[in-house]
């Protein structure tokens, strides 16, 4: 013992201090001028970064190694209609019958022309809306039409009646049609029909082919001039 209490001298005790703080600063020095990309995947203990080290928003999509993110990793309700692109999901992409009952086509006439007059052929309707629509394969289309007006007998209670037919035709062929009438002889309520619809099946064997929807009006004289009417069909796309 007096043997090491004579080595501890002041210089010695000195020495060591300072040797010891040389080393433990150079530890601190170095861990804090580490080079750009000096720490690599080997040096992080696994499971050693968690999500509170990661930076808000430091994950971007080129980040993500391809097809990594799978159902399993969604949350449930977590993509909302706001997070799908516009226009990226088809037909193809819903499960069968999803949308069925589709309307594929719709055209309307506020103002029907023609009603009052006979016209050989028939006095052509402008439509407004969407007229076109392409059928497809193992699909079935529904075409609905519907006139609404006030058929006005012209001669009142004499022998002659109000009829107004309007005709529907795909690519120009005569497909629907539905119509209005009014007969003052006759006995109410079938002496007075307003409504006229009906409905057809259309392009069952047009898969592929674009279909347009134009409409005919075909009157006679015997509706009054006030005789008015509007039309609208549409296009129902089933299964």
């Amino acid at each position: 013992m007096k043997q090491l209490g004579n080595a501890l001298s002041y210089s010695n005790v000195v020495a060591t201090l300072a040797l010891f703080l040389a080393l433990g600063g150079g530890v601190v020095y170095a861990a804090s001028t580490l080079g750009k990309n000096s720490v690599k995947s080997k040096n992080i203990a696994a499971n050693a970064v968690k999500a509170r080290n990661l930076a808000k928003s430091a994950v971007k999509t080129k980040s993500l190694a391809a097809n990594s993110v799978t159902t399993a990793k969604i949350k449930k309700d977590a993509i909302t209609s706001g997070k799908v692109k516009k226009s990226s999901l088809g037909r193809s992409d819903l499960a069968a019958g999803t949308l069925a009952g589709l309307q594929v086509a719709e055209v309307t006439a506020a103002a029907v022309p023609g009603l009052n007059v006979r016209q050989p052929g028939g006095t052509p309707i402008p439509l407004t809306g969407t007229p076109t629509f392409t059928p497809v394969a193992g699909k079935s289309y529904e075409l609905l039409v519907e006139l609404k007006g006030n058929p006005l007998d012209a001669d009142g209670s004499g022998e002659g009646f109000c009829s107004a037919f309007v005709d529907l035709l795909v690519n120009g062929a005569p497909v629907n049609g539905a119509g209005i009438s009014q007969d003052a002889s006759g006995a109410p309520p079938f002496n007075n029909e307003p409504i006229g619809t009906s409905s057809a099946a259309v392009a069952l064997q047009a898969a592929g082919q674009p279909q347009t929807l134009t409409a005919l009006a075909f009157g006679n004289d015997g509706c009054s001039s006030a005789t008015a009417a509007s039309l609208r069909a549409v296009v129902i796309e089933l299964g």
